[in-house]
C-alpha cells in the first residue's frame, strides 16, 4: 500500500461523461468540464438538443461529441458508455445529472408515474455506475459525481417520488464510497438546494400554486433567490479537480438570500 497518489493526469487526458446534457446542471456541467480541457461526451434523451451544446463547447475552443442515451435503458447506456469510448478513450470522469420532476402527494401519485421517477433518479445512476465504474477500478483512477438533492434531508410536500429517489440516491452513494476505498475512484455527490431549471416549469397553475403554498407552509420559502445551473456547475468541476489524495465527498450549493437593506 503506497501513501502517496500519481498526479492526474491532464484534463485533455481525462475524458468526461456528462447525462442529462440537454439542459440545466448536466448542459452547465460540460461546457464547465470542457472549459478546463476535458474532451465531453454529452448525452440527453433530447439529442436534438445536444448539437448546440456541441457547438457552444467547439467554438469556445473545447472538445465535445454528443450522443443520444436514455438512462432508463440498459442497452441504451452501455451504447453510449461505448461510443463515448470509442470518441475520446475510457471515461476518467463521471456526471450523472439526468432527471425530470412530477409533482403529488405520495399517494395520489399513479403507481406507474411513481416508479418512473424512482427509475430516472436512482436505478439510471446504477446502471451508469455499472457500465462505468469497473473500468475505472481497473484502472486505478476516475471520478464520478452524482448529482442529488437537498430534499435528501428536508423532504418537500407533494414532490412525489422525487425526495425517495435522492434520498435513495445519497444513500447508495455513501455505500459505493466504502466499497471503492482504496480503488483510487473518487465518488461525491453535489447536492443543490433550489436551482432554475426546466425542471418544473411545465407545471400547470394549479399544481404550483398548491406546491409554493405548501413548501411555505413548511419552512421552504424563506426568501425567492435560486440557484443558476453555472453554481452547480462549479461545484462539479471542483470536486474532479481536487488533486489527488483529498476527495471531496459531498458538497451542498444553496442560493444566497438577497441582502437587506435595512438589517437589524
Amino acid at each position: 500500500m503506497s501513501l502517496r497518489f500519481p498526479p492526474h493526469q491532464d484534463a485533455a487526458d481525462r475524458p468526461a461523461l456528462v447525462t442529462g446534457a440537454s439542459s440545466g446542471i448536466g448542459r452547465a456541467s460540460a461546457e464547465a468540464l470542457a472549459a478546463l480541457g476535458h474532451p465531453v461526451v454529452v448525452g440527453a434523451r433530447r439529442a436534438d438538443r445536444l448539437d448546440d451544446l456541441v457547438g457552444r463547447i467547439r467554438e469556445a475552443g473545447g472538445r465535445a461529441t454528443a450522443r443520444p442515451v436514455d438512462v432508463t435503458s440498459a442497452e441504451s447506456v452501455a451504447e453510449f458508455v461505448a461510443a463515448a469510448g470509442e470518441a475520446y478513450g475510457p471515461p476518467e470522469v463521471l456526471v450523472s445529472s439526468a432527471g425530470t420532476l412530477k409533482m403529488a402527494r405520495v399517494w395520489e401519485m399513479e403507481p406507474d408515474d411513481f416508479a418512473s421517477q424512482i427509475d430516472i433518479h436512482l436505478l439510471a445512476v446504477q446502471r451508469l455506475l455499472h457500465a462505468v465504474v469497473p473500468g475505472m477500478v481497473d484502472r486505478r483512477r476516475g471520478d464520478v459525481v452524482l448529482i442529488g438533492s437537498d430534499v435528501a434531508y428536508t423532504a418537500r410536500p407533494r414532490s412525489g417520488a422525487y425526495v425517495a429517489a435522492k434520498a435513495g440516491l445519497e444513500t447508495m452513494a455513501h455505500q459505493a464510497r466504502k466499497e471503492l476505498e482504496g480503488t483510487g475512484i473518487r465518488l461525491g455527490v453535489v447536492r443543490p438546494g433550489p436551482v432554475m431549471t426546466e425542471m418544473g416549469t411545465e407545471f400547470d397553475p394549479e399544481t404550483a400554486e398548491s406546491v409554493i403554498n405548501d413548501w411555505v407552509k413548511h419552512g421552504f420559502g424563506r426568501h425567492p433567490r435560486m440557484c443558476k445551473p453555472a453554481d452547480l456547475a462549479r461545484g462539479v468541476a471542483a470536486m474532479v479537480s481536487m488533486p489527488r489524495g483529498a476527495q471531496i465527498t459531498e458538497l451542498e450549493i444553496q442560493p444566497e438570500a438577497p441582502i437587506e437593506e435595512d438589517y437589524s
